[in-house]
């Protein structure tokens, strides 16, 4: 399996709409990667498509044409790891909490904290 590091830059799509799979976890920054990745799935249609991936549950399979990004909320990695244990590669990861927007379960997300990693996601 070939992971490339945080610093890809290019999309490197192999074919269709890049694949942005969420750790969707409980906490602020876990809910802030489906919501970013929500909003350029809906901003940018046909660039982009949502897969959801759950700590200790079943990864969806992909086709090995497909091109995917870990969207991460923090330094667990979770959607990493359970792509990993999926043995599905992934050619970019962007990690919430980079952006300085601190893990907290009681916190809510807010809309400039999306606007923001959507962007990043982007870039």
């Amino acid at each position: 399996m070939t992971v490339m590091s945080d610093q890809h830059q290019g999309t490197g799509a192999k074919s269709g709409a890049i694949i942005l799979a969420t750790c969707s976890g409980v906490c602020n920054v876990g809910q802030l990667t489906t919501q970013a990745a929500m909003q350029l799935v809906r901003r940018a249609p046909g660039s982009f498509r949502w897969m959801k991936v759950e700590k200790g549950k079943r990864v969806r399979t992909v086709s090995p044409e497909d091109t995917i990004w870990a969207i991460v909320g923090c330094d667990g990695r979770c959607a990493c790891k359970e792509l990993e244990k999926a043995s599905i590669a992934y050619e970019k990861t962007v990690i919430a909490t980079d952006l300085g927007i601190v893990r907290d379960v009681k916190t809510p997300v807010r809309f400039d904290e999306i606007d923001r990693f959507a962007e990043k996601i982007r870039s």
